[in-house]
C-alpha cells in the first residue's frame, strides 16, 4: 500500500515506550505498565506496579485507578495493600477519573476495604461519574433509593 505507515512490531513499541517512560512521559509509562500487566511482552506485576506507580505519583488518573487494581491482590495476593489501594484509588477518583468515582461508590455504599459506610457520598460518587457518561454509575443511581 504506497503511502501508508508502516506498522510497529511489539519489539519496537516496547522499545519507544521504555525510552519514553524513562524520559518521564506519564501516558508512555501508564501504557508500559498496562503492557507489563497483560503479558506483553511478559505478564511481570512487579514491572507494571513500578511503571504504574511512576506515572500515578505524578497525577495520571489511569495509572492510580490501575495500581488500585493491584493493590486488591486478585491477580496476585502478594500485592495485596489495602492501604495503597486506598491511597490510589482516591487520588484517581478526586482526579475526575469515573472508573475510580464508581469503584469508591460502591466501597461507600457497602462499607469495604476499610470504607465506611456513607451512602450518600456513595451517590455523590455515582452522580459525579455518571455526568462523565460512565453507565454503570447510572445504574447505580437508579438503583439507590
Amino acid at each position: 500500500m504506497a503511502g501508508a505507515a508502516p506498522v510497529e512490531d511489539a519489539a519496537a513499541t516496547l522499545a519507544r515506550l521504555r525510552s519514553q517512560a524513562n524520559s518521564g512521559d506519564l501516558e508512555s509509562q501508564f501504557q508500559l505498565g498496562s503492557f507489563y500487566f497483560v503479558g506483553k511482552p511478559m505478564k511481570d506485576l512487579k514491572l507494571a506496579e513500578y511503571w504504574w506507580k511512576q506515572a500515578a505519583d505524578k497525577g495520571h488518573a489511569m495509572a492510580a485507578v490501575s495500581l488500585a487494581y493491584l493493590y486488591t491482590g486478585r491477580d496476585n495476593p502478594d500485592f495485596a495493600n489495602p492501604q495503597s489501594m486506598l491511597k490510589y484509588l482516591n487520588q484517581s477518583a478526586a482526579a475526575g477519573n469515573p472508573m475510580a468515582q464508581h469503584i469508591l461508590g460502591n466501597l461507600y455504599l457497602k462499607g469495604q476495604q476499610g470504607v465506611p459506610r456513607d451512602p450518600g457520598q456513595a451517590k455523590r460518587l455515582f452522580q459525579s461519574a455518571c455526568a462523565q457518561g460512565y453507565p454503570i454509575s447510572c445504574e447505580a443511581l437508579s438503583k439507590l433509593p
